[in-house]
């Protein structure tokens, strides 16, 4: 996202500010995963449901939000 001073599309202040949000999830233990496998494949079957538990996922949002009247845009 570039820095231009981009006016309000409300209001048409230029006292604007730019916000990134910032989301992180943790990925569990899938059960039913282990169950299956287990029934399937017996105790390997379970570690094999294990993997990918504790995988993280960031995600970040950038958008505008206006000083004057609160106003949220890209």
């Amino acid at each position: 996202m570039n820095n231009i001073n981009v006016g309000c599309p409300r209001c048409g202040s230029l006292n604007v500010k730019v916000v990134s949000d910032i989301t992180e999830t943790t990925k569990g233990f899938g059960a039913g995963k282990g169950c299956l496998g287990y029934i399937c494949l017996g105790p390997i079957g379970l570690l094999c449901g294990m993997l990918g538990m504790g995988k993280t996922k960031t995600k970040t949002n950038t958008y505008r939000v206006c000083a004057d009247c609160g106003a949220r845009f890209k």
